[in-house]
């Protein structure tokens, strides 16, 4: 099912200005080119946005908002089609209201509410979020999540990208129903054995007798009760002179030094950042000049001709570079000494306070203990008097009449439920019987179920219907990457795939040779990760998915040398029903439309 996305137009989003409007389908390959900052990739998260109402980044609703524009509101308009049909969709951001209107073929078809009204926009694209983001927009940092994925996850994410998850899901509800069946017949069965089990085990035996129970004698409560009132002033001095020797012995065992002060902060975070930001910036000022010292061409010697070359002003570039190299080293090799210095002054400062509150902690501590010590109370226990002997022997008497007053009432509370088991007995043999005789009826009948549907579940795992057209779609998936890569490193890169249960493993043959994916250069994993790009839009259209004509390529360029570059346009102007367009800041090519963004007192405009 094509989708065709034709025209945007918007307002005041990101770093826009007022009526902008792109033709997202006149050329085939458009060059978008601007300085950074300009918002060239903005375009394809507006897209995002007013598509699936959230963007790649992760932006909010009232980030996207020029803040540099006079205006309140932001808006969109796109024009696409699918199949036959042509949409208008027209979102309106006012404030924190967002309104959305759907039109197909001039008819309003939006719903109430704007979620709802954006299910119908997704039910009419056939894809997610997750799928448009990632063939419509790639970049250094946002690829297709293909190629560096786990190979469990890679054969999840060709599962989901080509539509095959709905045969997943039909097992999921299968093996629902299944586990139903399952949790229905071991229940059944264990009801079952449960009335057999009963049946077997039933007996019925002779009534038993009551026995008396005896008395408690109630005065023995109010005799407790008494002496407990005339002890009650013992037990309370015995607990206050107990708490308060607690507290003058650990009084007595803290140790302070009331003459430690605290230590003077000497403030050295800020000094300790500019320090490291300045070994850090000259770190990196190193390993860029070293990259381009890697990138110069010394050749005194044309490759093609072999005639002599000057390359005065490439040997006077490398002594620059070397000499540029030399003193950020020196840069960083002094703020690397002062940051450690500095850091070592402030762990010093920290070590003393420390120690500085530590002996505070100890002063108040021995001033809270000082407050709470009563030097008027005895420090020793008065001795127990008869009373308590008394109130012990009286409790024991008393407990001991209890018991055996609740083992006469547990013992004829038991004989009751006996004699009430055994009448229910007669009548409960007869109920069990008549069960009995339905459960083993039920069994056979669920059983039936649960064979038929462990048919269905086994057709519809990952290893009956998706792996059958995973595996066919897999294999020409490979095909179509090694025809586009074969292109675009002239033959020197092809992909192979092995597919084993849960996992897709991709093997990247470089000249014959397995090479990781990890150890290729950034030119060389763009080709391959184009080429995956593109041939995953071209086998999504093959097998009736659903084919976007929309593909932004931001900053890829930058990693190809020009034969990379020249390779990717020629792959890029055979495509059909695709159009690209190319972001950069810093590269054209001559023969390429070109569409440029310029900036002006904050606010971007396309000319």
């Amino acid at each position: 099912m094509p989708i065709i996305l034709k025209n945007l137009k918007f307002s005041n989003m990101y770093s826009y200005g007022k009526g902008i409007s792109i033709d997202l389908n006149k050329e085939k390959i458009t060059q978008l080119s601007a300085p950074n900052g300009s918002g060239k990739s903005s375009i394809a998260l507006i897209l995002q946005e007013i598509l699936f109402n959230k963007n790649i980044k992760g932006i909010k609703k009232g980030d996207i908002l020029n803040k540099y524009s006079t205006e309140k509101n932001w808006e969109a308009t796109l024009h696409f089609s699918v199949d036959e049909d042509d949409y208008v969709l027209d979102v309106k951001r006012f404030g924190a209201q967002t309104k959305v209107e759907l039109f197909q073929n001039g008819f309003d078809i939006s719903e109430h509410k704007v979620l709802d009204t954006y299910k119908k926009l997704h039910d009419i694209l056939g894809m997610t979020f997750e799928v448009f983001s990632q063939l419509t927009y790639q970049s250094s940092t946002d690829l297709l999540d293909f190629l560096k994925a786990t190979d469990a996850n890679r054969k999840k994410f060709l599962i989901n990208l080509f539509g095959f998850e709905k045969y997943l899901e039909i097992g999921d509800r299968i093996k629902l129903l299944g586990a139903e069946q399952d949790r229905e017949l071991v229940s059944l069965r264990g009801e079952l054995k449960t009335v057999e089990n009963y049946l077997n085990s039933l007996a019925i035996s002779e009534k038993r007798e009551l026995v008396e129970v005896p008395s408690v004698d109630e005065e023995l409560e109010e005799q407790i009760i008494a002496l407990a009132a005339a002890i009650e002033n013992v037990e309370k001095d015995a607990k206050r002179i107990d708490r308060n020797n607690l507290n003058i012995k650990e009084r007595e065992a803290i140790k302070f030094d009331v003459s430690i002060l605290k230590p003077e902060d000497p403030n050295l975070d800020e000094d300790i950042q500019k320090a490291r930001d300045s070994a850090n910036q000259a770190k990196r000022a190193v390993e860029d000049t070293k990259k381009k010292l890697e990138h110069l061409d010394l050749s005194d010697i044309c490759y093609a001709c072999h005639q002599p070359l000057d390359n005065s002003q490439s040997l006077a570039q490398k002594n620059r570079f070397e000499e540029e190299i030399d003193n950020q080293t020196k840069i960083y090799k002094l703020n690397k000494q002062l940051h450690t210095d500095l850091s070592m002054k402030k762990d010093e400062y920290i070590s003393a306070l420390k120690i500085y509150e530590q002996n505070q902690k100890s002063i108040e501590k021995f001033e809270s203990l000082s407050n709470l010590i009563d030097l008027s109370l005895p420090t020793e226990i008065p001795d127990k008097t008869e009373l308590s002997k008394k109130e012990a022997t009286l409790k024991s008497t008393l407990r001991n009449q209890k018991l055996e007053k609740n083992n006469a009432e547990k013992i004829n509370e038991e004989v009751r439920l006996h004699n009430t088991r055994i009448d229910l007995l007669g009548e409960e043999k007869e109920k069990f019987l008549s069960r009995q005789e339905v459960l083993t009826s039920d069994i056979v009948k669920v059983q039936d179920k649960s064979n038929n549907i462990q048919i269905l579940k086994k057709a519809f795992s990952a290893s009956g219907i998706v792996a059958f057209k995973l595996e066919n779609v897999a294999k020409d998936l490979e095909q179509t990457i090694n025809r586009y890569l074969a292109v675009l490193s002239d033959g020197q890169f092809s992909v192979r795939f092995r597919l084993a249960g849960e996992k897709l493993n991709v093997v990247v043959i470089n000249n014959g040779q397995e090479v990781t994916i990890e150890s290729l250069s950034g030119g060389e994993f763009s080709r391959v990760q184009t080429s995956v790009l593109l041939a995953v839009r071209s086998t999504l259209s093959k097998i009736g998915g659903n084919s976007l004509n929309l593909l932004f390529l931001d900053e890829i360029t930058g990693v190809l040398d020009e034969s990379g570059k020249e390779k990717l346009f020629e792959v890029l102007s055979e495509e059909e029903g695709l159009n690209v367009f190319l972001i950069s800041h810093d590269y054209s090519h001559p023969l390429i439309p070109k569409i440029e963004i310029v900036k002006k007192n904050n606010i971007s405009m396309i000319l």
